[in-house]
């Protein structure tokens, strides 16, 4: 499998934060143990997907995108040999979408507050793993979650 990405901003590093028992409860995540101090975990406005994520993506032609013009940003993204654009004032809004590249899942996000966006695949231990908006941050940066395991992810 050959996977290329063209990014407009450095990418975040993955950072895992364990979401489970008791420690300290936010939107819904009960956070314990984490790998950063769950005292940097803060709200940040919404309730968890209070920021809608797109699951179902839909894609237009170039020729056809009439709502995005020369100048808009995009995150571009191919995998093998299959290449699609993400327009920023879409990622802007929803923050992630979850797309396929034919069998292969993959998560796209972007941190409007930061402005970085990153693409990776979405199979995790033979698992394919949907994510969503928190609604809390770290550093100032999204946290997004996996719907299947509701981890937290940096």
């Amino acid at each position: 499998m050959t996977i290329r990405m063209r990014i407009l901003s450095l990418p975040l590093a993955l950072l895992l934060l364990t979401a489970t028992a008791s420690a300290k409860n936010l939107n819904g995540f009960s956070i314990n143990n984490p790998l950063v101090s769950a005292d940097l975990i803060q709200r940040g406005g919404p309730p968890r997907d209070g920021i809608p994520s797109i699951d179902a993506p839909r894609f237009v032609t170039a020729a056809d995108a009439q709502h995005i013009s020369a100048t808009d940003r995009v995150l571009g993204l191919t995998v093998n040999n299959i290449a699609k654009a993400y327009p920023i004032k879409i990622l802007n809004y929803h923050e992630i979408i979850n797309d396929r590249f034919n069998t292969t899942p993959v998560a796209v996000t972007f941190c409007p507050l930061c402005g970085t966006g990153i693409a990776f695949i979405a199979d995790i231990d033979n698992t394919t793993r949907s994510f969503g908006v928190s609604g809390l941050l770290y550093n100032s940066d999204v946290l997004m979650y996996d719907r299947e395991t509701e981890s937290l992810w940096s």
